[in-house]
């Protein structure tokens, strides 16, 4: 029976939250996609009908920018995970990766940014589960 360590155990799931990250980016760019479609769509509807207020795509539009503000700052995380990576696809300074997005969370919410605030902290979370729950 094979004994992996800690810290094998700790790069592993690191790893696999990397992969969600980029996963999760991906899905979120998808929903761009398909937000915008049905933007423009509901942008040609609204000048055939004459610019009517009851079918103005202002909502639509709405919920576009905030999307694109996740998926940007889920662009913002997997960017500074990306310095903490070597060659090798793993992270040999995890905890300082830990302490960069956990003050990366606190700026925005110090600029009461706190949607990407918000955002930051679900992966903060789940990286402090991995680094303490394996040492």
């Amino acid at each position: 029976m094979a004994i992996i360590s800690k810290e094998a155990e700790v790069q592993e799931e690191l790893n696999s939250i990397y992969e969600l990250l980029l996963n999760k980016r991906s899905a979120i760019q998808s929903e761009l996609k398909s937000i915008r479609k049905k933007f423009e769509k509901q942008c040609d509807v609204f000048i055939l009908n004459g610019f009517s207020d009851e079918k103005s795509p202002i909502i639509t539009n709405k919920i576009y920018h905030n999307k694109f503000i996740e998926f940007d700052t889920h662009c913002h995380i997997i960017d500074i995970i990306n310095d903490f990576k070597d060659v090798y696809g793993y992270f040999p300074e995890y905890g300082e990766m830990f302490s960069t997005l956990y003050q990366t969370m606190l700026q925005f919410a110090h600029e009461e940014n706190y949607e990407c605030a918000a955002v930051v902290k679900i992966w903060v979370d789940r990286i402090h589960n991995i680094i303490h729950n394996k040492n």
